[in-house]
């Protein structure tokens, strides 16, 4: 069994091969694929209007296209939690008692956790009920609340855990927001 040889060519190089005119935005070029005397090597060559000279016993193949428009840049890594406003959020909360506020509210209390904004004091199981009293103090003051723990499921977190997402439009993993404290704290 005879492997075709694989080919490697250069990308777009976004000036003329032959007066160096640098392309902007929208302008229409040609690229032709040649031949080189290196094995398994294909060159592309770009060339404005004026410098093209169609060659077809020379090239390999060649077509006619535009500089496209940039693709949107990424944000710039996540938006920093405002963890002022989330302990705001998880004050607010403390007195309602209908399921989805408490189910709200515990999750919010894991991530002020992992975000070392608050402190587990103690545990407590909760008779008759599913579930556990979780004990909390916040950090840096001598202030504590209580936190029912409903007993989710790892589905029904990700679920309530997507939906304070939405609400306070934050990044799609608290990692990131991890990493990106990390950088600006210089750690």
């Amino acid at each position: 069994m005879v492997l075709e040889p694989e080919y490697k060519i250069e990308s777009f190089s976004r000036r003329c091969h032959r007066c160096g005119r640098v392309f902007a935005v929208g302008d229409e070029y040609y690229s032709a694929v040649v031949e080189t005397n290196e094995e398994n090597r294909l060159a592309r060559c770009d060339f404005c209007p004026g410098c093209w000279e169609p060659d077809p016993q020379g090239y390999f193949s060649f077509w006619k296209t535009r500089v496209p428009e940039p693709e949107p840049r990424p944000s710039h890594g996540p938006r920093l939690i405002d963890f002022e406003r989330l302990m705001q959020l998880f004050e607010r909360l403390e007195d309602k008692e209908d399921e989805q506020n408490l189910r709200f509210r515990y999750v919010l209390a894991l991530v002020l956790m992992r975000k070392r904004r608050l402190r587990l004091i103690s545990p407590r199981r909760l008779t008759g009920r599913r579930g556990e009293m979780l004990t909390l103090r916040e950090v840096g003051s001598d202030r504590q609340c209580r936190v029912a723990n409903p007993g989710l499921a790892d589905e029904e977190i990700r679920s309530v855990t997507d939906r304070l997402r939405e609400i306070l439009d934050m990044p799609e993993r608290w990692e990131e927001t991890e990493e990106n404290e990390a950088e600006q704290e210089g750690v």
